[in-house]
């Protein structure tokens, strides 16, 4: 499971014992309404100041999640300023609206994790219950599949060692969109060109030839390259 970083508090929220005078009921919990940043480019950590330092504190999620990372800003058990007219009952996950394979993994993995918690409980988006774009392009049914699905994702813990110390946050971010897609996901693969580059680019770092694509050269320069073979050999039956 990727660490869940409950290090910062968002500004405005409601704290269950206030929830019965806020919103007319206890605080419960029966969904989970899946939410995104809004515009593209932003931060993972852009987004959690603004909930916890940097806006005025009108708004809030329970969760920040982008690839590889989980940042709980409110306890399920208090209710965050996320959707008008669910705040009480539901879980609010602010999602990156890039929307890349290796979010979709973290955000399923946090989905698997509160379902654990709090049992089967069903996705909505925003939009469901306001006049909003909110949550973008995010697909719930392939949320809901993924999160339901046995094929393991790759935790943050079990596959970076000492090297995630010194990998860059690109590198980090490369790194889980390939292990998301060798990892079981093979139905959210673009198509089969995506192996022949992989493939190619592992290969290549071997070799040390200086056109290696980016994406080698991002996975050699965090001493992952090793791994990453591994990972290709296990699923395509192959040798190294």
């Amino acid at each position: 499971m990727t660490t869940i970083d409950e290090s910062r508090t968002a500004k405005g929220f409601t704290p269950a014992a206030l929830v019965p005078a806020a919103f007319g009921q206890a605080r419960r919990i029966d969904g989970i309404v899946i939410h995104h940043w809004g515009l593209t480019g932003q931060t993972h950590d852009g987004v959690v100041n603004f909930f916890c330092s940097t806006g005025p504190g009108e708004t809030s999620a329970h969760f920040v999640v982008s690839a590889g990372r989980i940042s709980c800003i409110v306890s399920p058990d208090d209710a965050a300023w996320h959707c008008p007219g669910k705040n009480a009952t539901t879980i609010g996950i602010e999602c990156r609206p890039e929307a890349t394979d290796a979010d979709y993994a973290t955000v399923a993995e946090l989905i698997r994790y509160l379902r654990g918690q709090y049992g089967n409980l069903p996705l909505s988006r925003h939009r469901d219950w306001y006049a909003t774009a909110c949550p973008g392009i995010w697909d719930l049914a392939r949320l809901d599949r993924l999160a339901s699905g046995s094929a393991a994702i790759a935790p943050q813990s079990a596959t970076i060692t000492e090297a995630e110390e010194d990998m860059t946050p690109e590198e980090r971010k490369t790194l889980f969109e390939v292990l998301d897609k060798i990892n079981g996901n093979v139905d959210a693969l673009p198509d089969a060109q995506y192996w022949a580059d992989l493939i190619n680019a592992t290969a290549r770092i071997d070799a040390g030839t200086a056109n290696a694509p980016q994406l080698a050269a991002q996975i050699n320069a965090a001493g992952l390259a090793e791994s990453v073979r591994d990972e290709l050999v296990k699923l395509i039956g192959g040798s190294k």
